[in-house]
């Protein structure tokens, strides 16, 4: 990834949706069935922009977070988390450019 860019991560866990959807059921597409919790995703320990985060369209309990790599971050491997109700994901790398 590089600086700026805006990257798709996909989830599961990340709780209730607006407008829900019934359990075992496809996402729609439209409208989107966004997480009903704030999600924040961090680089490098610094704040991503987040512009969606959302049922994945098609998919069953698949979840769709949008974000764009923040400025600053030095190149190589990157811890990347996902944070959402107060408990956070396992830390992943992220290579950077």
């Amino acid at each position: 990834a590089r600086q700026g860019e805006w990257i798709s991560l996909y989830a599961t866990g990340l709780g209730a949706v607006r407008p829900p959807v019934r359990t075992g059921l496809p996402a729609p597409a439209s409208p989107l069935a966004e997480t009903a919790a704030a999600v924040q995703v961090t680089v490098a320990s610094r704040p991503a922009e987040v512009a969606i985060a959302c049922l994945a369209p098609g998919f069953v309990g698949l979840y769709q977070v949008n974000f764009r790599v923040p400025q600053g971050i030095p190149s190589g491997e990157q811890p990347l988390q996902l944070t959402t109700t107060g408990r956070s994901g396992n830390m992943v790398p992220l290579p950077i450019r």
